[in-house]
């Protein structure tokens, strides 16, 4: 029964991100499904943090505060699933040195916002994404295939909405250096790069054309906002449509992932 209960939680805590993602111990022996459990490592990360500034800057507070919890949970799940499934020596030790550092930032989301916090959440954040990517790679590197490799990339593009959108929020709630906005600039250069990419992939469905389409029909209307030097923004527009485009890349990230199931079947 509490075995039963767990996973109820679990499901429900997945739900509360509007991720259709749901990924199961018995999925994550696929590779595909191992390489994309790990990408999502990697935004949420930099979700966690994003959630975490947006609260302290009081901006869609009671959202922002479900999601930080939703995406706490399912960071740890995942951990523990690659920790479990994965048996690479080199993937393990990366494992635990994520641990102290995925511990850390557990601990300072579940205590009230302080803005000393958010600049350590920041760091965490950047050595995290670094560690994360480190275990992507080393299992794309297992099955060197079209499909793993653009699950990767897709899901990288999730993390990137996120990463974007955390440094939008380190800058309104006070984290103004020039390092910040440097970084920012780079995530969406990379996220622009990355999206060409994808349209250009052979694998690409009919559905996955329509999915980067509307992708790039909501990076339109934010685009801006990160690559003019205007201070004016929207804060609660960019927390809505980077989520809506992580949503969208996570569902594109899922059909590469079938892609990879059905070349394996022939």
């Amino acid at each position: 029964m509490k075995a039963k209960n767990n996973a109820l939680k679990i499901v429900c805590l997945i739900a509360l991100l509007s991720l259709p993602l749901a990924i199961s111990q018995a999925l994550a022996a696929d590779m595909a499904s191992l390489v994309n459990t790990a990408g999502m490592q990697r935004m949420l990360s930099q979700r966690v943090t994003k959630d975490y500034l947006f609260l302290g800057s009081q901006i869609r507070a009671g959202k922002a505060t479900r999601q930080l919890k939703g995406s706490v949970a399912l960071m740890v799940n995942n951990h523990e699933v690659l920790k479990k499934e994965v048996t690479d020596s080199r993937v393990q030790d990366l494992l635990k040195e994520i641990d102290p550092l995925m511990e850390k930032m557990v601990k300072i989301t579940k205590s009230p916002y302080v803005k000393f916090n958010g600049a350590t959440m920041l760091e965490l954040s950047g050595t995290l994404l670094e560690l994360n990517q480190a275990v992507v790679k080393e299992l794309e590197g297992k099955q060197a295939e079209k499909a793993v490799e653009a699950v990767n990339v897709a899901g990288r593009q999730r993390m990137l909405s996120q990463r974007i959108a955390m440094f939008y929020a380190a800058h309104q709630a006070g984290f103004k250096s020039d390092s910040t906005v440097a970084e920012m600039k780079q995530a969406v250069e990379e996220f622009e790069a990355a999206h060409a990419r994808l349209e250009k992939n052979s694998l690409n469905s009919d559905k996955i054309n329509r999915e980067l389409k509307g992708v790039e029909n909501l990076w339109k209307t934010i685009r801006h906002y990160f690559t003019e030097s205007s201070e004016a923004g929207f804060p609660v527009t960019i927390f809505v449509t980077t989520d809506d485009i992580m949503k969208r890349m996570n569902t594109i990230t899922l059909l590469y992932v079938k892609a990879y199931w059905a070349s394996k079947k022939q």
